[in-house]
């Protein structure tokens, strides 16, 4: 995923340490406003690759953005932290199966903020998740 700002033109920044639950900072190429975002990924085979724990309970994240993916089928949530703002323990981004998984469609109320890239062309991904990444920043930022 770090590739695909990348390739896209974006600055990107690691940080040495991970004190603050920030892996990548970005740099919006119009802007040039610096964006903090967290990443996190689910393991191929997860029964559960729509869930993540809450490590933000009743307060608000350290960072601008949380990129969740599942990148065997690269279905992606860019999601601003506002979007993160919940009391439970868990989040479920997606719905639940038969057996209670979650690993279903996008749930309605993270549907905004999700992306499927499974089906597009490997090149183009990082020009499609950029656009989308870019449509949610503007969206959040409009907002404020």
């Amino acid at each position: 995923m770090t590739i695909w700002f990348l390739e896209a033109g974006w600055e990107l920044f690691t940080p040495v340490s991970d004190l603050y639950g920030v892996d990548l900072v970005v740099r919006e190429p119009k802007s040039r406003r610096l964006l903090s975002v967290q990443v996190k990924h689910k393991e191929p085979g997860a029964l559960n690759e729509g869930r993540l724990s809450n490590d933000w309970v009743n307060k608000a994240p350290p960072f601008d953005y949380l990129v969740f993916i599942v990148p065997i089928n690269f279905r992606v949530l860019v999601l601003p932290k506002e979007a993160l703002n919940k009391s439970g323990k868990t989040f479920d981004f997606y719905k639940k199966d038969s057996k209670k998984h979650s690993c279903g469609p996008v749930r309605p109320c993270y549907s905004q903020y999700a992306i499927e890239l499974g089906d597009e062309k490997p090149e183009l991904r990082s020009l499609r998740f950029i656009e989308f990444f870019s449509k949610v920043h503007a969206s959040r930022t409009s907002a404020s």
